[in-house]
């Protein structure tokens, strides 16, 4: 279920990107598309982190999966009753980037306790814009949106059946927010090894965001 959530949410997120570029043509558009379309989830992934440990990890997931099929929607129905507005699509984007913040770490922390590794990430970056490209073309955005709406559909039935193992009430911390974003941080700056690769990452990904959107 979640493979389908994330190959279409990455389709309508593609098809959205080529629907800016089609209709304004600007670099400068795209640019900001991109950086709406990410910031949430850069500047809000680790405090998320941090609720998602003290929340139902299968409610964050389904209520991220229907948030972000909503906000959809919502670019739908404007578009079939007027030409979408660029900022009107900029929200869009921030919303699904803010349901996709809360939906990744729940995703994260639920996959070890439920399947050896993670194999379903890699193919919605290499099906995604290919299937993006197809649909724009032949029928136009609310296509996209219009399947990710099923996914979202297939995401939630799939998630509310499969049962996901609750943290034990000892490994909770029993802090309040900021300390435990502290002692999350502070347990990855003394492993030195994993706190370099994570500014490698960092650093990787700022330069490969703009490639990745060209």
């Amino acid at each position: 279920g979640q493979a389908v959530s994330l190959i279409t949410s990455g389709v309508l997120q593609m098809a959205i990107i080529w629907h800016l570029t089609n209709t304004t043509g600007s670099a400068m558009v795209l640019s900001m598309a991109t950086l709406v379309g990410f910031l949430p989830q850069a500047v809000l992934g680790s405090a998320i982190g941090v609720l998602v440990d003290r929340w139902n990890r299968k409610m964050v997931m389904i209520g991220a999966d229907v948030i972000i099929a909503c906000a959809g929607l919502v670019l739908t129905v404007i578009s079939l009753s007027a030409e979408l507005p660029v900022w009107i699509v900029m929200l869009i984007l921030f919303l699904r980037s803010v349901g996709t913040a809360f939906h990744s770490p729940a995703l994260s922390a639920v996959t070890p306790l439920l399947v050896p590794e993670e194999q379903f990430q890699s193919a919605s970056f290499i099906l995604s814009p290919a299937i993006a490209a197809f649909l724009y073309a032949k029928w136009g955005l609310n296509s996209a949106v219009a399947l990710d709406v099923f996914g979202a559909i297939i995401a939630c039935i799939t998630v509310a059946m499969v049962h996901i193992p609750k943290q034990p009430i000892e490994a909770l911390q029993q802090e309040n927010f900021f300390t435990e974003l502290r002692i999350g941080y502070n347990a990855i700056r003394q492993n030195k090894a994993l706190f370099t690769l994570l500014w490698i990452g960092a650093i990787n990904m700022f330069i490969y965001m703009p490639i990745n959107a060209l």
